[in-house]
């Protein structure tokens, strides 16, 4: 027997909100439990030949049996009060099921011969975890580590279980049709079936996996139904957590596969360690806002990550832009992004952080070589863009801050990094961009910045000057930025020489500057291609 419970009973939903998910098509209501017994709790895959009770609250999912084969063990679970037991067979075959229950308020449904009872059980307990409190730890772990299924399971083209170390499954991918045996079966029971177990532990593959932080390669036994299979043990130090099994599945696996289960495990292990800390998801959160916060809270939130404060250590912020999604796409959207970034990034950084900083998600990546590192992170920021794009369709941008010397000054570059973006999201077609790359532009922006929000650094002959004869501070915005070359620059606006002449002499009139003058010519430039920039802002160009 194998059950599945969520919140020890506190969760539940009607058995309607269960078949509304199953479909007419993968499953018929019989008879409707009676109005006392219709709330769902947990379910239960029972085997007709397995001799276990079920508690009330149960949605039994009893196979081994079909039509009036069942019936034995139905008048065994009949004493046992659950909500509803669930039967493979059409209307026709269930006769005598229909009569032996329909006086006991027992509900019945009939399951179409075709549908997996994998799927039915995983409906039914998506739909149980969704009526529990978002605060619920249990609930919060659950999510985390199917997410992280799902998302190694996408990166690496095959099919993924995440087992405890007694080989409970404690997460999966979602199943499809191309699962060998020894998948099925686990998910069904919950957990490895003995004789796989026992085969894997002959061979020598627990013992392996145990000893070392390694994928194992474990090659397609067609004898026992078994294909290709790569393992992962999830460890915090010396301890084991628990496993993660990769299944082949109709695509090769992706050749990054070994290094993919690497990021995977180690994003796993801070997930089980959290939960059993009893800590709440919002810590990533909160450690990565504590660790850019420039306060005392950075040494004891870096020594609680395990992280040496006064080691060099970078920042990458991503942004998945989402304006033209709804909330909850946009929630479901980031939270797929941060498992695909925290597998990659975990995979390059065991100790590497990853959270939500805002509307971006944020990349702490500690204990770094300042002369080595930045290529290396580059090379893993396309990485993240890459697949991003070709696996969860989302076009994101990343900018990669400098290698700062001790992670307890980590905050110095955050407006930097800010500011990378900004030049990302001028430039759609930039994807990725180190501070390196666009620091001239960066430092330029925030020296405008620092400019628009202060009066007393604005020239007030040049303000009225923009304000009043707008062509003509356009010229000699065009004229500064052509080096003083009156042809390029009467070429540029398609104006005649002599008229760039004449409004250069009535913008220095006006405004009551002398271009002669290298600081008044530096403050003319700034200052107005400020004021540029904000009027494309206020009224962008339409072609």
């Amino acid at each position: 027997m194998k059950s599945e419970e969520l919140d020890g009973g506190a969760a539940s939903v009607t058995l309607s909100d269960i078949l509304e998910d199953i479909g007419v098509d993968n499953g018929q209501l019989l008879i409707a439990p009676s109005s006392t017994n219709e709330r769902v709790s947990e379910t239960v895959i029972l085997d007709a030949e397995d001799q276990d009770s079920v508690r009330p609250g149960a949605l039994v999912l009893l196979i081994g049996a079909r039509g009036r084969a069942a019936l034995p063990k139905i008048r065994e679970l009949i004493r046992d009060n659950p909500v509803a037991i669930a039967v493979k067979g059409a209307e026709s075959d269930l006769d005598a099921v229909q009569e032996l229950l329909r006086p006991t308020g027992i509900g019945l449904i009939a399951i179409s011969r075709s549908a997996r009872w994998d799927q039915i059980e995983s409906i039914a307990i998506d739909r149980i975890r969704e009526s529990l409190p978002s605060e619920d730890a249990s609930t919060l772990i659950q999510r985390d580590l199917f997410g992280i299924a799902q998302t190694t399971a996408t990166l690496t083209h095959g099919h993924v279980v995440i087992e405890d170390p007694a080989n409970r499954v404690l997460a999966y991918s979602p199943a499809s049709n191309d699962v060998d045996e020894l998948r099925r079966l686990s998910i069904l029971a919950r957990r490895g079936p003995e004789r796989y177990q026992k085969l894997l532990k002959e061979s020598g593959v627990y013992k392996h996996l145990q000893a070392g932080e390694g994928p194992i390669h474990i090659p397609a036994n067609p004898d026992e139904g078994l294909r290709e299979r790569v393992a992962m043990a999830i460890h915090a130090g010396r301890r084991v957590l628990g496993y993660i099994w990769l299944q082949e599945g109709t695509e090769r696996l992706a050749p990054n596969t070994d290094r993919i289960l690497i990021g995977s495990a180690r994003h796993a292990a801070i997930e089980l360690v959290r939960h059993r800390n009893e800590q709440s998801q919002s810590m990533r959160r909160d450690r990565v806002s504590s660790l850019l916060s420039g306060t005392a809270q950075i040494h004891s939130q870096a020594q609680s990550a395990g992280l040496d404060p006064a080691r060099p250590a970078a920042l990458v912020l991503v942004s998945s832009g989402g304006a033209n999604q709804g909330a909850p796409g946009m929630q479901l959207q980031r939270g797929e992004l941060a498992n695909l970034i925290s597998i990659h990034a975990a995979a390059y950084r065991p100790g590497a952080i990853v959270g939500a900083l805002g509307l971006e998600t944020a990349i702490i990546l500690p204990d770094l070589d300042p002369i080595k590192s930045p290529a290396a992170i580059s090379r893993l920021v396309n990485v993240i863009v890459r697949d991003a794009e070709a696996h969860l369709d989302l076009e994101v941008q990343a900018a990669i801050g400098p290698v700062v010397d001790r992670l307890d000054r980590l905050h110095t570059s955050l407006e930097h990094v800010r500011n990378v973006l900004k030049v990302l999201e001028a430039t759609p077609s930039m994807r990725v961009a180190a501070f390196s790359e666009v620091e001239t532009t960066v430092l330029v922006n925030e020296l405008l910045e620092l400019i628009g929000s202060n009066d007393r650094l604005r020239h007030k002959g040049i303000a009225l000057l923009c304000e009043r004869y707008p062509e003509f501070a356009v010229t000699l915005l065009a004229y500064l930025e052509s080096f003083g070359d009156v042809n390029r620059c009467a070429e540029q606006l398609l104006i005649h020489r002599n008229t760039v002449h004449y409004r250069l002499r009535r913008s220095c009139e006006v405004a009551g500057v002398d271009l002669q003058d290298p600081g008044q010519r530096l403050l003319a430039h700034l200052q107005i291609r400020l004021w540029t920039e904000t009027q494309q802002r206020q009224q962008p160009y339409i072609p």
